[in-house]
């Protein structure tokens, strides 16, 4: 009996079930596909379960927004983080006061111009977005420490290919609108 060549060869029966969904698939394309949802999956199901912690212990969703928009931004202004944010003045001023009240963010006065306020993490409101991270770090690391040294070597080729397929993190237009503008005065 001859195989349809449209249809891949079925996978050893020895071969672990990811490899095996990841053989059976038709293309190249699918393989990506498949390798991207099941990552994507895997993090975000982790990252869920942690905010619905936060929330339950008070931070709201749109808290924890401004906290990693600080942590990965650097200190901003309530206006520039409104901006960031795609919210008003006064929801922020709200969120910023809220996180304020739980000791996770402070308001510093610009020396150079008194007027303007920025808004800074505090050590435990750098710990939250720090530890979002380390959920990624955690989930990847039990990933890799189960894999053979032949296979860290084929993966970390693949993840150097991605990140040049990628190029560096773009630097967010907005952010370094607002730093300008902020320098200016």
């Amino acid at each position: 009996m001859t195989q349809d060549a449209s249809r891949p060869a079925a996978p050893p029966p020895d071969m672990p079930s990811m490899a095996a969904e990841l053989h059976v698939a038709a293309s190249d394309a699918a393989l990506r596909e498949a390798l991207s949802d099941g990552l994507a999956r895997t993090l975000a199901r982790r990252r869920v379960d942690h905010v619905s912690g936060l929330v339950h212990d008070g931070v709201s969703t749109a808290q924890l927004w401004v906290l990693m928009k600080l942590r990965y931004h650097g200190d901003l202004s309530i206006s520039g983080l409104a901006e960031l944010l795609g919210l008003g003045l006064p929801n922020v001023t709200g969120l910023v006061d809220r996180l304020e009240e739980r000791r996770l963010v402070e308001r510093r006065r610009d020396p150079d111009d008194r007027r303007v306020v920025h808004v800074t993490l505090t050590t435990a409101g750098r710990r939250i977005p720090d530890e979002m991270e380390g959920l990624q770090r955690d989930v990847l690391g039990r990933v890799v420490r189960a894999m053979d040294r032949e296979t860290l070597e084929r993966c970390l080729a693949v993840v150097r290919e991605v990140e040049t397929e990628a190029g560096p993190v773009p630097v967010d237009r907005r952010c370094a609108a607002l730093a300008a503008r902020d320098e200016r005065g």
